[in-house]
């Protein structure tokens, strides 16, 4: 505890939590509460729970952190734990650097630069630079299961230096990037199809951008001003690697992860997609950071003599 304590202490930062569980006994129920509360650079710890969080707007720099999803479905935790779900997360221009870790929600909507979405499940839309009095530079969309799209505003107002890197995304439509600028589109995995075999991954409205690695459904193609190198194109509509259908996606990310596939179409993915590259996708979301992995307790003491305990900390990637 002393050790948690002094890494707290050094980063300046406290850490709130909530829980809007009837009898949680947590310090906040609501998180805009607990959002008024904190002080930039805190941390907003939000406990699972079977009742959405609802919308929140962020006006100033935090950390708003939950417990990963699908865990049981995964094997990493037991049965019956809860997300900790949401509705719209807006984040405004006052609160760029924020981070996002571990969270269910439905949309997103970010108005600020330096932001960080890590390890979230996202139903549906990422929006990169919300409106076009916006800006949203530099931000990070990494290591997130994405049932819509990671898209600029319009295609008058792209997002700057956006990094989109070892997603996948089940959204049957398309396209499913697009209003980026000087980006870079990496080791993604587009899981899902539809109907009509055009370029669904990548739209046409990107400037500047490196797009390499990714296991994209669909033909292979490329758009001028841009660089598209060692992707991966199934070269029909339905995913002959993932077993998606033109409407629905099929299955967990342990599902995807262990789809069994033929010894060619493992070698033609080999090195690309989600779960490849330096940081790649974490199954079930959990975010990370120290975790205690052992706590010793002497089973008595004398009186007066001081209680020691041995604490082990560990980093989870």
């Amino acid at each position: 505890m002393v050790a948690v304590a002094a890494v707290c202490s050094m980063a300046q930062a406290k850490i709130l939590r909530v829980n809007n569980t009837t009898g949680s006994g947590a310090p906040y129920t609501k998180v805009d509460d607990a959002l008024t509360a904190a002080e930039v650079g805190d941390t907003i710890m939000m406990d699972g729970s079977n009742d959405s969080y609802g919308n929140i707007t962020i006006n100033k720099k935090v950390v708003l952190m939950g417990p990963g999803y699908w865990r049981s479905e995964n094997g990493v935790s037991g049965q019956g734990e809860s997300d900790a779900t949401l509705g719209t997360i807006t984040i405004n221009a006052a609160a760029q650097g924020t981070v996002l870790r571990g969270l269910n929600m439905e949309f997103i909507k970010i108005n600020a630069s330096n932001v960080v979405v890590n390890r979230c499940h996202v139903e549906k839309d990422v929006t990169v630079q919300a409106g076009v009095s916006t800006v949203a530079d530099n931000c990070i969309i990494h290591q997130n299961f994405i049932g819509g799209y990671v898209r600029g505003y319009s295609n008058n107002s792209y997002a700057n230096f956006t990094q989109i890197t070892n997603n996948i995304f089940s959204y049957p439509g398309g396209p499913l990037v697009d209003n980026i600028n000087q980006g870079y589109i990496a080791y993604n995995t587009f899981a899902s199809a539809r109907q009509l075999d055009r370029d669904i991954n990548v739209g046409s409205h990107i400037s500047g951008c490196t797009v390499e690695k990714n296991i994209c459904v669909g033909g292979e193609y490329s758009i001028e001003g841009n660089v598209f190198k060692d992707n991966y194109f199934s070269g029909n509509v339905f995913s002959s690697i993932y077993n998606t259908n033109a409407y629905s996606f099929d299955g967990t990310d342990l599902t995807i992860k262990n789809k069994q596939l033929s010894d060619e179409d493992a070698a033609a993915i080999a090195g690309k997609g989600a779960f490849n590259g330096d940081d790649p996708y974490v199954i079930s979301g959990i975010p990370a950071g120290p975790v205690i992995q052992d706590v010793t307790v002497p089973a008595s003491v004398e009186q007066g003599n001081n209680l020691n305990i041995t604490i082990k900390l560990g980093v989870q990637k």
